[in-house]
């Protein structure tokens, strides 16, 4: 719950500078994987975002993003040989994209880095319950096609640079992966 709490106030933090700035436009933003419907159903693969983009009028782009995954298994056995078995795992994670931005007409390019944190907890029966963070730097890439002056989509390409150390009593788990993500985004401009 405390997690929860930080980021909604680093994202009232972000609100609230956006709607000071009088120049620039503020919007919402929603993504769409271009995976397979497949890969979207095993587990860890569901995380979506929403983004908050706020151009200035110095040509920047800061968007902050929010995402959010819950995965849950139950598994009940008829015969009482067995015991019964569940399983849930959440990821949170807050980005914060700053992007340079290069207009042509109706298309607008931009290149910069999302730089963020991500919470994850995984609960099981039977065995201990698991809490990780990892620090995610990605360097982005992208271009939005505005239909209207409020409305747009968008491709991008993300190269995600995911680290994370847990320290046990017993030992250091360090964990890194990257990976490049290809996504599609709508953004409202307001």
């Amino acid at each position: 719950m405390k997690k929860v709490v930080t980021m909604l106030m680093v994202l009232g933090l972000f609100a609230s500078i956006s709607f000071a700035q009088q120049k620039g436009k503020n919007g919402l933003g929603f993504e769409f994987h271009m995976f397979p419907s497949t890969f979207m159903l095993e587990e860890g693969g569901g995380a979506m975002g929403v983004y908050f983009p706020i151009e200035t009028t110095g040509g920047f782009l800061i968007e902050p993003s929010l995402s959010y995954y819950s995965y849950s298994s139950d598994t009940d056995y008829d015969d009482s040989s067995y015991d019964d078995y569940k399983s849930t795992s959440t990821e949170w994670s807050l980005v914060v994209g700053a992007f340079k931005l290069y207009e042509k007409e109706k298309l607008r390019f931009y290149a910069g880095v999302r730089i963020g944190k991500s919470w994850s907890a995984y609960e099981s029966t039977g065995a201990d319950d698991d809490e990780d963070d990892a620090f995610i730097l990605a360097p982005t890439a992208g271009v939005e096609y505005f239909i209207s002056d409020n409305f747009s989509f968008g491709g991008e390409g993300v190269y995600a640079m995911i680290s994370s150390e847990d320290k046990e009593d017993e030992y250091t788990r360090t964990t890194k992966s990257t990976i490049l993500i290809p996504k599609f985004i709508v953004r409202f401009y307001f």
